[in-house]
């Protein structure tokens, strides 16, 4: 499935605000002249965070100050560790990529990457989450994070993949590795961190392939192969396949 400077700054501007959002929430402003029922943009407050954009629901934020530092702190480690082992020039694409923080989103348990706007329409959803990054449930992702420890990187491995590949999701290398692995049958039955065998979450589509496979092969996957020489024997395919799409060098 990575602060305090920004934190006491933002917290300055009182409680007040979160009463506002709640009298603002899932509504449009007047001017807009129709009803939505997601949370408007005017909810949210940027904060920059290792050069990335997270755009933070104020409800979270003010209304539930903790639970925001606790999860700020969590997504500066994810970043951290994405900036060890990416390159220069992939983290530099990663960070065009805005992640949106909420305090309890119901669409999702936890993270998700959007690809597209009309997903989000049809689930009454914001619009503007398209080609963006989702931290859902604030709490979730403190407690999921221990167990999937490169949860962001995940996240976005899928943006990557779709934006920055060619042909996006139908990149052609990735979808022959996830083809080829696929066919083997070697995914079908893994061992999963609590030590439960089943079936691989890569075997979903070359999209959640190409994610697990970079969780895997840049840090610590919550499915066999857990890490890189695991990947190197089980897939070499997808361990190729990873190298060639974030453009590994010598650098890292």
């Amino acid at each position: 499935m990575r602060t305090d400077i920004v934190v006491l700054l933002l917290m300055l501007a009182g409680v007040s605000d979160v009463y506002s959002q709640n009298g603002q929430s899932r509504r449009s402003s007047a001017s807009a002249g129709k009803i939505v029922n997601y949370e408007p943009n005017a909810n949210y407050r940027d904060v920059k965070l290792r050069g990335y954009t997270i755009r933070v629901n104020k409800l979270l934020m003010r209304g539930h100050s903790d639970l925001y530092k606790q999860a700020v702190d969590v997504m500066d480690h994810q970043l951290f560790k994405i900036e060890r082992v990416l390159t220069a020039e992939a983290i530099r694409k990663l960070q065009k990529v805005v992640i949106w923080l909420e305090y309890e989103e119901p669409h999702h348990p936890c993270a998700a990457y959007h690809p597209g706007r009309q997903w989000l329409v049809d689930n009454e959803m914001n619009p503007d989450k398209a080609k963006c990054v989702e931290i859902s449930n604030a709490k979730n992702f403190i407690d999921w994070t221990i167990a999937q420890p490169y949860m962001v990187l995940h996240e976005m491995a899928h943006a990557y993949h779709d934006q920055f590949l060619p042909k996006g999701f139908e990149n052609p290398a990735v979808l022959k590795a996830f083809q080829t692995a696929m066919k083997a049958g070697q995914y079908q039955k893994v061992l999963r961190w609590n030590g439960q065998e089943v079936k691989h979450y890569s075997t979903t589509n070359q999209m959640e392939y190409f994610a697990e496979a970079t969780e895997a092969y840049f840090g610590t996957n919550d499915y066999y192969p857990f890490i890189r020489p695991e990947l190197e024997l089980f897939d070499a395919g997808g361990a190729r396949a990873v190298e060639a799409a974030w453009g590994l060098t010598k650098e890292k």
